[in-house]
């Protein structure tokens, strides 16, 4: 059983864009077509990432007779002003995150998502964008995610704010870029899961002459090589590791992303019945 514990629904399909925004009827369409494409892969289960549009409310009542297992937090929540605004709606403080957290429970999302610090920059090796929340903020949005009987995915990276999001009480971490080995004993001995995407910038370092993303190939190298050592000492510590492509991303395409980041870790050690085990896992929250 694949299950790809990261995919962007709303990204990466520009079949749902208009000039006046996206059309029901194109979203509809477009969501029967991505069942299709990922149950030709063999891709048996899914768990988004959200966006903005809020469009993984119509996948997830598409694939209940579709026979897909779908997850969605419906949007992501990020600090006003800092990276996220395509993923979903911003907090500008704890009240803040608190009261918008309650009016999406109303939308039933399968959990919370929150994008706690920026992506990894392109042009400078290892520099995160900012953290977005303050210890104090993280702590209590989680807590009140949990107390309503949701998990968390935290959208986590650099060491700073991979251990604020393990200290907070994340059940996920995803990304993870620049991890170090303190923030692996800390997620081993929390339990918490590990969803390192390889497949963004595997697939950027890998990409062609004709690509407009050649120019970030060389960086993209550096990030993959240095990720896929610590998924491999992760993996020999015992860190719970799960699938996810972020599908939808800049050249993770839906369905093939999925098989692209598998090949990856399978590549760093890990075997496709971990994989499957630590997935259906994570689906279950």
């Amino acid at each position: 059983m694949i299950i790809d514990c990261h995919i962007h629904c709303g990204l990466g399909n520009s079949e749902l864009l208009t000039e006046s925004g996206i059309t029901y009827k194109n979203t509809v369409e477009t969501m029967i077509q991505l069942v299709k494409i990922y149950k030709q892969k063999g891709i048996q289960a899914l768990r988004d990432g959200g966006d903005v549009s809020g469009v993984g409310i119509i996948l997830r009542a598409i694939s209940k007779d579709s026979g897909l297992i779908y997850r969605t937090p419906i949007r992501a929540f990020y600090k006003k002003g800092l990276y996220g605004d395509f993923l979903g709606e911003h907090l500008e403080n704890t009240k803040d995150g608190i009261r918008k957290m309650d009016a999406l429970m109303k939308e039933t999302p399968d959990f919370i998502k929150i994008i706690l610090t920026g992506i990894m920059s392109f042009n400078e090796y290892g520099v995160s964008g900012a953290i977005g929340l303050s210890q104090g903020e993280c702590t209590a949005i989680i807590d009140h995610a949990h107390q309503s009987g949701l998990s968390v995915m935290v959208h986590a990276n650099s060491p700073k704010g991979i251990m604020m999001a393990l200290t907070s009480g994340a059940d996920t971490i995803e990304h993870g870029y620049g991890i170090d080995d303190d923030c692996l004993h800390a997620m081993r001995e929390s339990n918490v899961v590990w969803v390192p995407t390889l497949a963004p910038f595997a697939n950027i370092a890998k990409c062609s002459d004709e690509n407009p993303m050649k120019k970030y190939r060389k960086v993209s190298e550096r990030y993959f090589r240095q990720h896929q050592q610590q998924v491999k000492k992760a993996n020999a510590m015992g860190v719970n590791i799960a699938l996810g492509s972020d599908s939808g991303a800049t050249l993770v395409a839906h369905g093939q992303g999925t098989l692209d980041e598998l090949g990856y870790l399978l590549d760093c050690g890990l075997t496709e019945e971990k994989l499957e085990s630590i997935g259906k896992r994570v689906i279950d929250f």
